[in-house]
């Protein structure tokens, strides 16, 4: 099943990463998690890699002897991270080539993956102009094979609401965490309040944009007719190189104010084109940012 959005090569390689969280949680300083709450009187839960800063006391020596590799012992008290990916599965995200869907697909299931190798918690859910059916956060490397077929099983359809979607799942949520955005962010409604609410609700946030080539810089020329995927609103236009040069200004201006949208709400934004490798977009991309390493 996992095969079918990433090989295992691909996913060893993601087994050397975690996610970190930038807010405090029950007193803990920037950075800090997982090492306070373990001790002698804890139940013994788990397994996870070592990263460096881990505390050497909790090093399984035994497996090291055997493997030669660290792992660290994990107990049922320890504070985990909830990760909360947001998936848009709205029409426009059937668009390009590949299509956007089917590679934010795998980005979702990449860092679900990582996730839930480092035990953390992950949960899924997906939204168009309503919140689909989600994947509540569980824990554990046995929900791996859950949260791929969940992923892989979403239809993409329907129209975009980020506002009213994002709201709702920031009030409705039990837990906050790190909510991981991937959409084209295609709404005429517009996307500020949605993210506004997941950071009054202290959730950190990672927006990542995703966008098609032709969508950029399209390769149109003379009399056309644009339909809009979601609404099937037309419009006839005759396009020239002035008004290519128009868009392209639109385009840029669009992507700035985005990116000082999340600059003042200090909230993490990644723009990709899917014309990058998924695998140098996890591996590369987001490890420059404040969430993976």
């Amino acid at each position: 099943m996992a095969e079918t959005l990433f090989d295992v090569e691909f996913m060893k390689k993601l087994e050397t990463l975690r996610f970190l969280a930038r807010r405090m949680f029950r007193g803990q300083t920037h950075g800090e998690r997982n090492t306070l709450r373990r001790g002698m009187s804890l139940e013994f839960s788990d397994y996870r890699r070592y990263h460096a800063g881990d505390d050497f006391r909790y090093v399984d020596w035994n497996v090291y002897s055997r493997l030669d590799q660290l792992f660290l012992k994990v107990f049922t008290a320890e504070e985990d991270l909830t990760l909360h990916i947001l998936l848009d599965t709205s029409q426009s995200m059937q668009m390009g080539s590949p299509a956007k869907i089917e590679y934010a697909k795998k980005v979702a299931a990449a860092l679900g993956y990582i996730g839930l190798s480092n035990l953390d918690r992950v949960g899924a859910i997906a939204f168009a102009d309503e919140l689909g059916v989600p994947k509540p956060p569980q824990r554990g490397r046995q929900q791996i094979f859950p949260l791929l077929r969940y992923l892989e099983t979403l239809p993409c359809e329907g129209g975009t609401a980020l506002n009213r979607t994002l709201q709702n799942y920031a009030t409705q949520s039990r837990k906050s965490g790190l909510a991981i955005v991937i959409s084209d962010l295609f709404d005429p409604g517009g996307y500020e309040r949605g993210l506004d609410a997941l950071a009054y609700n202290r959730f950190d946030v990672l927006l990542i944009q995703l966008v098609d080539e032709s969508e950029i810089q399209p390769e149109l020329d003379g009399a056309v007719r644009l339909q809009d995927i979601e609404t099937a609103q037309q419009r006839r236009l005759t396009i020239n190189r002035r008004l290519l040069n128009l868009y392209q200004q639109k385009v840029t201006e669009y992507f700035t104010a985005i990116e000082t949208f999340c600059t003042k709400r200090n909230i993490e934004y990644l723009r990709a084109s899917t014309i990058v490798p998924f695998e140098d977009l996890v591996l590369q991309y987001l490890r420059r940012g404040l969430y993976l390493q």
